[in-house]
């Protein structure tokens, strides 16, 4: 979003703090300042976000490899499927009106 002096800024912060925290999975307080109280150590995914941060801002372009165009017959198939009544027929519209996470 052209911050990179700010996405640094906070690389650099998680360096420190990851580290020396054994790579938690989350922090809790508004802030971040303490491990979260259910919070697992050693986790993979904090490390592999952390990594790719630091890649992301050696070579920004590499960005458009975490998205891409969305593929509306999946989409629409996966809206029908989560439909509770399956006697209504599933539009495009209706696919594309619904937010999948």
């Amino acid at each position: 979003m052209g911050r990179s002096d700010l996405a640094q800024k906070a690389v650099n912060l998680a360096e420190k703090r990851l580290c020396e925290d054994r790579w938690p999975e989350y922090y809790d307080t508004r802030n971040g300042k303490f491990i979260g109280k259910q919070s697992r150590l050693m986790q993979t995914w904090t490390i592999a976000g952390f990594l790719t941060s630091k890649m992301l801002l050696k070579n920004p372009e590499k960005a458009s490899l975490l998205f891409w165009e969305e593929d509306f017959e999946i989409l629409q198939n996966c809206v029908c499927m989560l439909n509770k009544t399956g006697r209504r027929k599933c539009s495009r519209f209706a696919a594309r009106s619904k937010i999948l996470v």
